[in-house]
């Protein structure tokens, strides 16, 4: 009896050691990584307007200059003269029309807060091919 119990005990203690080890096997096989899905921007290859919104705290920014540059280079950098200018409607949205669908564009607005002192404008720029997709460009500052 006593050696059935020491048996038990062995047995027990043999279990609880393979289920606390640091051994990726387990029961039923080797533990491999699943690759997640992965997403494409959905590009409309016909797409001849982009859509940018700005945002500030959360909030829609009115009345806000969005400069729109034409990026030909793989750098994608912000030119020095923008090709079009758009303000944002109420709803804090600007669409600039008569793009060349999937082209590079880059985008870009200057936003300061209202307030006293004024503080230090925060400029944010995107240089972007995937303009014409569901999303749009967006500005959060």
């Amino acid at each position: 009896m006593p050696k059935r119990i020491i048996l038990i005990a062995l047995a027990a203690v043999a279990t609880l050691a393979a289920c606390n080890s640091a051994n990726i096997n387990n029961l039923y096989g080797a533990a491999t990584a699943t690759p997640g899905p992965t997403s494409t921007p959905y590009v409309n290859p016909s797409a001849s307007a982009a859509t940018v919104y700005v945002y500030a705290a959360s909030t829609s920014v009115p009345a806000q200059a969005v400069n729109l540059y034409n990026s030909t280079t793989a750098g994608q950098q912000v030119g020095t003269v923008p090709i079009a200018t758009q303000t944002t409607n109420p709803s804090g949205v600007a669409v600039f029309g008569n793009l060349t669908p999937t082209a590079w564009y880059c985008f870009a607005t200057t936003y300061a807060p209202p307030s006293t002192p004024a503080p230090i404008p925060a400029t944010q720029e995107k240089c972007i091919n995937y303009w014409g997709d569901n999303a749009g460009v967006t500005f959060t500052f």
